[in-house]
């Protein structure tokens, strides 16, 4: 099957992790890709070995050179932060051509749909998120589209997805934003929570050594989150209209298990346990499973320099 073009395509942010991403699989699929970011080392050089360019701009302020591309681009995928991309439309209402695609990969999606409908007027749009880390690779993993105005350019570029052998899943910009509320807003801030807590209680160095396969899992969790980019991670904290909410209700489940704790009824810690567990039906047994997979992975000690460096066990 051959591939529908989608080029020229500008990718603004395109040195960073999913703009890296994305660039790749489009010019695999032989489109010219042109990258602007501040972190450019030369301003309009070719890549090498091919005549894409790579030009060290702003996308808010861009460039005669960026200016350039982006008044020839059949597709501008933005892949920046939030104020980044929502400060960019007015330059780009005024260079894309009419028959352009813009594609932005934020975190959140209502702020962005609101300003693509005010901002660039009769362009079609699309809004992307990736629910994955791009070092994961794309293949079965899913990826968010939120359609903010339709048209064939659209099209290609959900079938281009599609033929990366993304999971593409059509959502609306609020029920984006609510479902990442749950699935990253609540889960980076659990995983960041665990991390201040063992901070506060300042454990034992057997506490990681004597770790069970559970605790191992949360610290391994925690090392990847808070390796991560902040500006990402607190894009997903501040910028969604959700997450607070999703905050809240961390802190008063923490409260509620407080209280069962405190119970000296087993019945009430029970409830509290059958309640957690009913939020995975229909899916318990198949997480379960899932987790089983995973411990047993998992290495029987935890990483340490000894085991690092080859030495004693």
């Amino acid at each position: 099957m051959t591939a529908a073009p989608l080029g020229p395509v500008v990718v603004a942010g395109g040195r960073g992790d999913v703009g890296t991403m994305l660039a790749a699989a489009l010019r695999r699929d032989g489109n010219r890709v042109h990258i602007l970011d501040p972190t450019c080392a030369d301003d309009a050089a070719p890549q090498e070995g091919s005549s894409d360019m790579a030009i060290r701009a702003d996308i808010m302020a861009p460039t005669p050179a960026a200016e350039s591309v982006l008044r020839a681009a059949a597709t501008v995928v933005l892949a920046v932060p939030e104020p980044v991309a929502l400060a960019a439309l007015p330059p780009l209402a005024a260079l894309l051509p009419p028959d352009a695609l813009l594609v932005d990969t934020l975190s959140v999606k209502t702020a962005m749909a609101d300003a693509v409908h005010s901002g660039l007027p009769d362009r079609a749009a699309l809004g992307i998120n990736p629910m994955f880390a791009p070092s994961l690779g794309m293949a079965g993993r899913p990826v968010t589209a939120v359609v903010y105005r339709d048209g064939p350019p659209v099209d290609r570029f959900v079938a281009a997805l599609r033929r990366w052998d993304a999971r593409v899943v059509p959502v609306g910009a609020d029920e984006h934003d609510r479902v990442t509320a749950t699935t990253q807003a609540l889960t980076h801030a659990t995983v960041l929570a665990f991390g201040l807590a063992l901070d506060t209680l300042d454990p034992p160095a057997a506490a990681d050594t004597t770790a069970p396969p559970p605790h191992m899992l949360l610290r391994a969790l925690l090392a990847r989150v808070a390796s991560g980019v902040p500006e990402v991670y607190h894009d997903i904290q501040a910028a969604n209209p959700y997450a607070a909410q999703a905050r809240r209700a961390l802190r008063s489940a923490l409260d509620e298990l407080d209280a069962a704790a405190d119970d000296n009824r087993i019945d009430a810690f029970d409830t509290v346990m059958t309640r957690a567990s009913t939020a995975l039906e229909p899916g318990l047994d198949r997480y379960r499973a899932i987790c089983g997979q995973l411990l047993t992975m998992l290495p029987s000690a935890p990483p340490g320099p000894d085991l690092e460096n080859g030495g004693p066990r």
